[in-house]
């Protein structure tokens, strides 16, 4: 057999059987591995949601890992999924994409709590100086 007079002593080619299934069970293996941290975001965010939008030490803490955290994650998403010499034909693309795009949900949501805790500039005013500050819309008033 031409194969067996390739491969090294007592590696035999047929011992690594690459036939469909392999594929499609390596191919769920990606897109279970790229669905992985859905539960931790929906974690994060349901956490982020319950800390409200008042401005604390904690909240800050919370708000800085919900921004950094899928910041670093889409940045080593290369590092998660890598490119298999042995499977070409591996589809490695769309589980990385869908990859960052669960990470970019946790990104959105945390810009949107930062937007509502008002730590992101919004308002013209808070670019340009010269510019009048918008009118408050509530007052708050301690008891007497």
């Amino acid at each position: 057999d031409a194969s067996i007079a390739k491969d090294p002593i007592c590696m035999i080619s047929s011992s690594k059987p690459r036939d469909r299934n392999t594929l499609a069970r390596k191919q769920s293996a990606l897109f279970a591995k790229a669905t992985a941290p859905l539960k931790q975001v929906g974690m994060m965010c349901f956490m982020a949601w319950m800390f409200g939008n008042t401005i604390q030490i904690f909240s800050i803490f919370m708000m800085f890992n919900l921004i950094a955290a899928p910041i670093s994650a889409i940045m080593s998403s290369g590092d998660v999924f890598p490119r298999d010499e042995e499977w070409k034909q591996l589809d490695v693309l769309t589980p990385r994409l869908l990859y960052c795009l669960v990470h970019s949900g946790q990104l959105i949501f945390g810009l949107y709590k930062l937007s509502a805790m008002r730590l992101l500039p919004s308002a013209s005013s808070d670019f340009i100086s010269t510019m009048p500050v918008p009118s408050v819309l509530e007052h708050a008033y301690p008891a007497l």
